[in-house]
């Protein structure tokens, strides 16, 4: 019987998305406010008005680069703030120096925790919040050399404290203007969302009747962000089985849809783990409507050329991601189904194409109307397996139907639809390349000594790629083995290890008694091409097997898993 795929992940989440654009913590609490407030550049702010005076040895929060810069493109907000979950280790796996921090915070000649100082300008009191957040991103990555949990909680919960009485004070500054009193009101509810994640369940209380009372701020970005935080507590109300809550969770979606100019990654974010958990109680209705809201909102305009922005085209990336297939089961998906379970059924029972019930025609027909009313990420990927289970079973004539939509629909596309296509294209033509061509790489032994295919010329080889990252991928060797055994002056296994540099492979053949010699082929994730041998091989699964002669040519390669015995005999005659 021929099975599922094993996927072979080497692929990165789109970098324009996820570095620093948004850190979103939904807590078993509440949903956190973690977008930060903006705050005007600090790089010429003197710290010493609000530093105690015996503190001159330490830095300013100048000499801190970037500290609070503000970034255009993001409507002038400072980098997020991750939040740290109850119970989570905040420190790094490795040893990091300790980073100094701004004087607002830490006092260098006491080591005691300072207070807010009084009297402070608005502009003091902004420069403090940035501070504040800087100092946390750095508790909660591990740079401020705090290794210890219950410190590191302990520390963040005193900045926390300092932060939300500095931006309960840039409220009610009688020199604050609208903006600065706006800017407090943020990090009010982000301090004490801040809290909340952190179990405080009074602030939790606090946070929830403050974002009500905001969610019609006539400041934007106050508005959005108590509507975030009211998701949040909807979704939490679902998960407790609150009557309505469903509802609840669409319309408070809605209504921020409706208040928002510009929605960005946060609320792509809570729309994700909303449509998520709403699935998970079973209420697909409304799931459906949110998985539609999240498509209409940052994937329908840059299909119809509304955005061209690189972080715009990001977002719509992610969001095919988040949106998820859809929760209906179409016609077209069904058909599409219907007719690939019937190749592989006859393809085990050793029907003939000539005999078979799937024609090409109909099968482009199902695959192509699908394409046309499903053209997001998951068709794409479908059809790309598809491709392949064609490509097994030797059914070439429905393989190059679904190559040729793939190609014609999503190819041309500039992103992660036309990125997949094209990758599936390109491992088809690298398979049919390689076939005939003789192969002996220049690549050292798992053990670090020499191997050659060229000793076992007169062998046919059966070369099973395999990563202990993916121990499935050694499930064929069984069957390899057995062939050896029948075989043994005739058939050789030699492998071809995946892994990246930092796996200790010799230590995992011996923990899983693998006997037989392989090339180490290091990956590496963050390359262009993340294994040269494997881009060279179109191998994009794992069960993979290459199949060389006695002449060390490539005759066949073999990725379901199936027998390899009559390969082999063919071979041998």
């Amino acid at each position: 019987m021929i099975g599922p795929h094993m996927a072979f992940v080497i692929a990165r989440l789109p970098k324009t998305v996820w570095a620093g654009v948004v850190a979103i913590l939904l807590t078993p609490v509440v949903g956190g406010c973690t977008r930060q407030p903006p705050a005007e550049s600090i790089e010429n702010a003197d710290a010493t008005e609000y530093a105690d005076p015996a503190d001159s040895g330490q830095p300013t929060g100048s000499s801190l680069p970037n500290a609070g810069q503000r970034n255009e493109e993001q409507r002038g907000e400072v980098t997020p703030v991750h939040e740290v979950e109850p119970g989570r280790q905040a420190a790094t796996s490795e040893k990091t120096a300790p980073i100094q921090v701004p004087r607002t915070i830490t006092s260098g000649t006491s080591g005691q925790a300072k207070q807010l100082a009084h009297e402070l300008s608005p502009e003091k009191l902004r420069t403090f919040l940035s501070e504040a957040d800087i100092e946390m991103r750095m508790i909660v990555s591990g740079e401020s050399g705090i290794e210890d949990e219950a410190t590191a909680i302990g520390e963040l919960k005193r900045i926390v404290s300092l932060k939300r009485e500095a931006s309960r004070r840039l409220i009610e500054h009688a020199e604050s203007s609208p903006r600065d009193q706006a800017i407090g009101r943020r990090g009010e509810l982000q301090s004490l969302s801040h809290l909340a994640a952190m179990g405080d369940l009074k602030s939790a209380e606090s946070l929830q009747q403050l974002a009500e009372e905001l969610q019609n701020d006539s400041d934007p970005d106050v508005r959005s962000d108590s509507q975030l935080v009211l998701i949040g507590f909807a979704i939490e109300n679902l998960r407790n089985g609150k009557s309505e809550a469903a509802t609840k969770v669409v319309s408070q979606i809605d209504r921020l849809l409706q208040s928002s100019s510009a929605p960005d990654a946060a609320t792509l974010m809570v729309m994700g783990q909303a449509r998520d958990t709403l699935m998970q109680f079973d209420h697909v209705e409304e799931a459906s409507r949110v998985r539609s809201m999240i498509l209409e909102e940052f994937v329908e305009p840059i299909e119809n050329g509304a955005g061209e922005a690189s972080e715009m085209v990001g977002l719509a990336d992610m969001a095919r991601q988040i949106a998820g297939p859809s929760l209906q089961v179409s016609e077209a998906t069904r058909r599409v189904q219907d007719l690939m379970q019937q190749f592989i059924t006859e393809a085990n029972e050793n029907t003939t194409a000539a005999d078979s019930a799937v024609s090409p025609s109909d099968w482009k027909e199902a695959i192509q109307t699908l394409a046309d009313e499903q053209p997001d990420l998951l068709t794409t990927q479908f059809l790309a397996a598809a491709s392949l289970e064609a490509e097994t079973v030797g059914r070439e004539d429905l393989m190059s139907v679904t190559y040729q939509v793939l190609d014609d629909k999503f190819a041309s596309l500039q992103d992660d639809r036309g990125r997949e296509a094209r990758a599936a294209i390109q491992a088809r033509d690298n398979r049919e390349k390689i076939l005939g061509k003789a192969f002996d790489p220049d690549l050292p032994s798992t053990k670090g000594d020499e191997l050659s295919l060229e000793s076992y010329r007169g062998k046919v080889v059966l070369m099973p790629f395999w990563s202990a990252a993916f121990p499935d991928s050694l499930m064929v060797v069984d069957n390899l083995q057995e062939i050896a055994r029948q075989y043994p002056e005739k058939v050789a296994i030699v492998g071809m290890n995946l892994d990246v540099q930092s796996t200790d492979v010799p230590a995992f053949e011996s923990r899983n008694k693998i006997s037989f010699p392989s090339f180490r082929s290091v990956s590496d994730p963050e390359a262009s091409v993340a294994n040269s041998i494997a881009y060279r091989f179109g191998a994009v699964s794992l069960l993979f097997v290459a199949v060389i002669d006695q002449a060390g040519e490539v005759q066949a390669l073999e990725f379901s898993g199936r027998d390899l015995t009559p390969v082999v005999e063919n071979l041998l005659r």
